[in-house]
This record gives C-alpha cells, sequence and structure tokens, in this order.
C-alpha cells in the first residue's frame, strides 16, 4: 500500500526520519532521486538518522550510519561498508503531485 510520506522538498543529500504504519522509516535524497529505508542499521539495530544527536549523512551517494559508519547504497539496500556486511530494508518511492509516497 501506497503512503503519502513528505513534500518533494529534499535536496541532494538530505534526510528525514518519520514514522509510517508504526514504522521508523528513513527517506532520502541522492543523485539518483528519492529514497526510503527501515531506519535501523543491519549492523547492531540502531537508528540509522540519529546517534545522539549526531544525525546520518549521505557521503558519495553511500547512507553512512552514525554509530558505527557502516556504509550502504540507500537505494538497494546493499552493504557497502564494514562493519555492517548485511543489507538493510528498502521500500519503493515515487514522487507524484509533490509528495514523495512509499510503500509499505
Amino acid at each position: 500500500m501506497w503512503h503519502q510520506a513528505i513534500r518533494d522538498e529534499l535536496r541532494v543529500g538530505e534526510l528525514r526520519p518519520i514514522e509510517l504504519e508504526g514504522k521508523p522509516i528513513l527517506i532520502g535524497r541522492t543523485e539518483k532521486g528519492y529514497f526510503a529505508v527501515l531506519d535501523r542499521c543491519s549492523h547492531e539495530n540502531q537508528p540509522l538518522s540519529d546517534a545522539d544527536g549526531i544525525p546520518g549523512r549521505i557521503f558519495k551517494g553511500l547512507l553512512e550510519c552514525p554509530h558505527h559508519g557502516a556504509k550502504f547504497d540507500p537505494h538497494t539496500g546493499q552493504a557497502r561498508g564494514l562493519p555492517a556486511i548485511r543489507p538493510i530494508k528498502t521500500f519503493p518511492v515515487k514522487v507524484e503531485d509533490g509528495y514523495v509516497w512509499v510503500e509499505l
């Protein structure tokens, strides 16, 4: 089911944590476009969006966990940097009528 998540206003490199149907979701934008992932790192199940006030970030097109520096391709979920070796959960996204929609 598609859910209207946020307005289409993020710039490349920006992240926005939200909750959809009780799930923590992290929406962001890279040069490739929007992505949506479960806001949990596969390394230690910590939020990808924040670590005690230190935000997660997109660096060179990869989503970097603020806890231990694990890196992921935010569009496919594949782990691209240790200490993570398992992928993260991704969700389909689309931009329509000025909003970013996420399919859960």
